[in-house]
This record gives structure tokens, C-alpha cells and sequence, in this order.
């Protein structure tokens, strides 16, 4: 054994001195001569080849393209898997999880098999989401592991995505007119074209939309299609749409109805509707008339407004005055409410507008929440009543009361008299006189003996069309007789005695009312009669040019009693 070990010994000591000789010596003999040359070189072993995996190019993609997980919606969330390292990765697999706690009405898949990645390569991954009906809103802090079978694991992949209620869609035939190329006349045998206008007024995408016409009568006859598709509508957008078409000889009846199929993909947030035109029917120079829809029953969602600016940060005081008084009133919806008149006469706003300037004066201007009254698409009988109880309310303050009016809706005057009306939501244009006598307004307001009478009207007082306003006015076009006023009056009014009162679509508002809040808001109601009349005249005849290509000039009307005193009265 001793001897092995030498000969061990010996061995790597040559190795380690070349050019040597040596003698192996075993007992008292020697054995051998070994010459010594190179050194002996002895492999290292190679080194394991390992994966490195890293996630790229992450990103979240949703059908609405809002970047956030709708209720109804589906959405996913996409990245690459690469493969950067010298060996294969075995037995991938995708981990999904919340670190926040489970969100109500969020679904999602939480684990997907990748497989094998080979160096070098490079996998797609797809997770899948869906935002339930019953979705909250809330934020999803997602953590995605990538977990590899010899734990040769990415770092983990962090995503926080914003989700929201199921917002609804409600498609609606937002207005519809016929035309011809005959010089205006409904004939038969003669192309008659049917124009639509599609809107989505909800405030969610409408998806996979179908609108299909129809006759119920075979003597009619289209000349085109009568379908018509859409993948989606966001909020607020509009489809316009021409119809051609034309009846037979043998068509008997007097009127022509085409009815229009309405679907989305829900199939609940649309309405169908049949329009018709007389026979024979002159459209005089314009050769169109406009129709009124009349919708089959359906589910649907009432109408939303996007909040404007002067929606928010409302400012506001703790001290009230118990001797100021104020009605207000918004009258929007006068289509549905009575026959006759078409759905773009609608007072587009008006509701916002009486609801928001109610806040106003509740929290900047310091009048009692229980001595504001507002009323919205108010009928002749609501108004008449709480006109006759502001006024006995304010009167009993006597000479220490403060009383305030604020109308956003339609105006009209008289066609003989041209006295301007009021009117609420169940009169016609046609019955003016049916409504609320703007003199008689001032009279009531008169008699209280307020020391302070402030008038709003965001409406104007035209009629020309009556059956045909313009769709972007806010009031139909004869000028009205200017009112005389007595007592401690102030009217500021939205327009010229033969101007239109025009809407500010893109802050959801009057255009005159919007000025009127906006400076309540920047000056937090610290501010004169004349320095608001100042900035209101100068905002909306400027602004409105520059959306509406429309004059709109306020004016102010005050009473004699006042004439000398009125501009260093105060807001609040």
C-alpha cells in the first residue's frame, strides 16, 4: 500500500518539473529511469447550460380602448416570454393573481401552460378578462409569475388596471327626414330618400349594431339596401344614413310608414321605430320635412350628460340668509310629453342647467336649501303653483326680501301680440297662450315687495319655425314685445330679442349658463351686478361665435326704481 502511494507521489511531482530525470527506487534497488517532459494538462468539467427567462412588450387591451375593464367588456392583458439564457426552460407555466382582495364581477384565468422554451425563443401569452355586469368600481393589481419546472422563474410582472360598472349604450333614432329630387313632392314611382340620424345617447359602446328597414306594405319598394352594420358606437356618436326607395302605382294608402329595426349586441338598448310621410305631401323649398319618430316600447336607460367643469368644485359658505328666495326651473323634455312637436325642439341641457345653478345657489350664494325650489320638464300646473307660493313665501319677508328666478327652456311669443310666454313642458307651440305670461311672472314677483328681484332666463323669446327649430338651438323663431318692468327688478337674459338661446355641447350647458356658473365659480359669488353682466356679455358673444357660428348677445333689463343702483348690488 506504502509503495502505491510513492509511486502516486512520484508520479505528480514529475508532472508538476518538466525536463527532469528521475530514478524509481523501490526498497534498495533501483527499478527505473523515467524522463520527465511536458507537463501533463488535466480537463477542467463544463459548465451546465441554464435558462433566463424575462417578460417583454406587456400591454392591456380592452374593446373599448379606454384602458379600463368595463363592466360587460372583455379585455386582455399580452406579453412575450423570452427565452435569453443557453438553456431550455422546461414545463412553463403562467401564474395570474390579485394582490388586492377579489374584485365583485371580475373574472379572469389563472393559470396557463406555456410548455417548453427553447433558448433563444419566444412565446406569446393571452390572459384573458372579463368585467361581469355586476362590476364594481375599483383598481386590479395583478401579479403574473412565470414558474419554471427547475425554478428557473422570471421576475414577476406587476399590472394595475382601473375597473368600472357596466355603463349601458341606448341607441336612438335621434331625428329623421324625407326628401326628394322631383322639386319636392311625394309622388309615386318617384325616388323618395329617407334620411336617419343614429345616435348612441347612453353612456357605454354600443356593440354589433344592425339597422334593418322595412315596408309593411309590398307596393313599397326599396331601390338600395336595408341593412345596414356597425361594429360599435361610442357615447355621443352619430351615424347618418340615406334610405332610397319609392311606392308603385298601386299603392292605395294616403300616408307612407317605413319601419326601422334597431339592434345591439346587448339587445336591450335600442328602440325601434316607424316614421311616415304623406302621400303627396309638398316639402315646399326645402324640399325635406322632418318626422317624428314614434318608439315601440323597449328597455332603456335614461339620457346621461358628462360633467362639465363648473359641475365640480362648487364653492362653498356656511352662512345663510333666511330672507332670500329662489325658483328654478328646467324644461327639457318637451317631446314626449305632448303630440305635435318634433324631438329637436328639445331643450338640450336645461335640466343640467336648473339642477347645477340650484347648487349654486344653495352653497355659493347662501340661500336656505328648504326655500329653493327647482322643478324639472315642469308642467303649466307645477309652475303656476310654485310661482304663486315663491311669491306669498317671499312676501312675507316683506322689504328685507331677496327673491330669485332662473328659467332654462322655451320662450315664445304671441303670434298676434307678441307678448312672450313661458312654456312648460305640456303646451304646444301652437298654443302659446296656454302658458305662462312672462309679464304676469313679473307682476307676481312685483307684488311681494322684495328689495331685490333677480331674473334669469337662459331662453329666448322667437318663433319663426315653431314646428321646425333648428336642431343645434335650443329655442324655436316674430320678436317679442320688450316688458316693462316695476319694482326692484333685474332680468338678465340669454340673447337679443331676436336671437336663439344656443347650447355649449362640449360643457354640456346653455351657453348662457354656463358663463353665469363659471363666473360664480371663479369668484365665489363675491363679486357686483355689473362685473357679472361684464363678463357674461363678453364670454358668450365671444364664444359663441367661435363654436356655434352664431351671434348670441345677452342683455340686461332692469326697472326704473333701480336703474341708479343696480350695477353695485350684490351676488351674495
Amino acid at each position: 500500500m506504502k509503495t502505491l502511494l510513492s509511486f502516486a507521489l512520484i508520479a505528480v511531482f514529475l508532472a508538476l518539473s518538466p525536463g527532469l530525470e528521475a530514478q524509481v527506487i523501490q526498497g534498495s534497488s533501483t527499478v527505473k529511469k523515467i524522463k520527465i517532459g511536458k507537463p501533463v494538462v488535466v480537463s477542467s468539467r463544463s459548465v451546465k447550460a441554464i435558462p433566463d427567462l424575462v417578460i417583454k412588450n406587456e400591454v392591456f387591451n380592452d374593446v373599448s380602448g379606454n384602458n379600463v375593464i368595463d363592466g360587460g367588456e372583455s379585455a386582455y392583458i399580452n406579453f412575450k416570454i423570452q427565452n435569453i439564457g443557453t438553456g431550455g426552460a422546461k414545463n412553463v407555466i403562467v401564474n395570474v393573481s390579485l394582490k388586492n382582495n377579489q374584485i365583485k364581477g371580475l373574472t379572469f384565468t389563472k393559470k396557463i401552460e406555456v410548455g417548453n422554451i427553447p433558448p433563444n425563443a419566444v412565446k406569446d401569452v393571452s390572459i384573458p378578462l372579463r368585467g361581469g355586469m355586476d362590476l364594481v368600481e375599483s383598481a386590479a393589481e395583478f401579479k403574473i409569475e412565470v414558474i419554471e419546472a427547475e425554478e428557473y422563474d422570471a421576475y414577476p410582472l406587476e399590472m394595475r388596471i382601473a375597473t368600472q360598472p357596466f355603463q349601458a349604450p341606448n341607441l336612438v333614432l335621434a331625428d329623421a327626414q324625407f326628401s326628394t329630387t322631383n322639386g319636392g313632392k311625394i309622388i309615386k314611382q318617384e325616388t323618395i330618400i329617407l334620411k336617419v340620424l343614429l345616435q348612441n345617447i347612453g353612456k357605454g359602446n354600443a356593440r354589433d349594431i344592425t339597422l334593418i328597414f322595412n315596408f309593411p306594405n309590398p307596393s313599397c319598394k326599396y331601390i338600395d339596401t336595408t341593412r345596414y352594420s356597425f361594429i360599435s358606437m361610442k357615447p355621443g356618436e352619430t351615424k347618418e344614413l340615406d334610405f332610397p326607395f319609392l311606392v308603385t302605382r298601386k299603392y292605395s294608402e294616403s300616408s307612407i310608414p317605413v319601419q326601422i329595426k334597431l339592434t345591439e349586441s346587448y339587445g336591450k338598448y335600442s328602440r325601434d321605430t316607424t316614421v311616415s310621410v304623406k302621400l303627396d305631401q309638398d316639402l315646399l323649398a326645402r324640399n325635406s320635412v322632418s318626422v317624428t319618430p314614434v318608439f315601440t316600447p323597449t328597455v332603456t336607460i335614461e339620457k346621461q350628460s358628462l360633467s362639465s367643469d363648473v359641475d365640480k368644485n362648487i364653492p362653498e359658505i356656511s352662512e345663510k340668509n333666511d330672507n332670500k328666495y329662489a325658483l328654478i326651473i328646467g324644461n327639457e323634455e318637451y317631446a314626449q310629453k305632448q303630440s305635435g312637436l318634433s324631438t329637436e325642439i328639445n331643450v338640450e341641457y336645461a335640466r343640467s342647467d336648473a339642477a347645477v345653478f340650484r347648487d349654486y345657489v344653495v352653497k355659493t350664494l347662501g340661500f336656505p336649501e328648504d326655500q329653493v325650489v327647482l322643478l324639472t320638464d315642469a308642467t303649466t300646473g307645477m309652475m303656476n303653483q310654485k310661482l304663486e307660493w315663491i311669491s306669498k313665501l317671499c312676501s312675507k319677508a316683506g322689504k328685507d326680501g331677496e327673491l330669485l328666478f332662473y328659467y332654462a327652456g322655451h320662450g315664445l311669443p304671441d303670434e298676434v301680440t307678441h307678448i312672450p310666454y313661458l312654456i312648460p313642458v305640456d303646451v304646444n307651440g301652437t298654443n302659446v297662450t296656454l302658458g305662462i305670461k312672462l309679464s304676469d311672472v313679473y307682476k307676481k314677483f312685483s307684488e311681494t315687495g322684495a328689495k331685490k328681484i333677480s331674473i334669469f332666463l337662459d331662453a329666448c323669446f322667437t318663433g319663426g319655425g315653431r314646428e321646425s327649430g333648428l336642431l343645434a338651438a335650443r329655442s324655436v323663431k316674430v320678436k317679442p314685445t320688450e316688458e316693462i318692468l316695476a319694482g326692484n327688478f333685474v332680468v338678465f337674459a340669454a340673447t337679443t330679442k331676436d336671437q336663439s338661446a344656443l347650447p355649449y355641447t362640449k360643457q354640456k350647458h346653455g351657453m348662457f349658463t354656463y358663463f353665469l356658473l363659471k363666473k360664480l365659480q371663479e369668484s365665489k359669488g363675491n363679486l357686483t351686478y355689473q362685473e357679472f353682466t361684464d363678463y357674461v356679455i363678453k364670454n358668450v358673444s365671444k364664444e359663441s361665435l367661435v363654436v356655434n357660428q352664431k351671434e348670441q348677445d345677452p342683455t340686461v333689463n332692469v326697472s326704473p326704481d333701480v336703474v341708479s343702483s343696480w350695477q353695485t348690488w350684490k351676488l351674495k
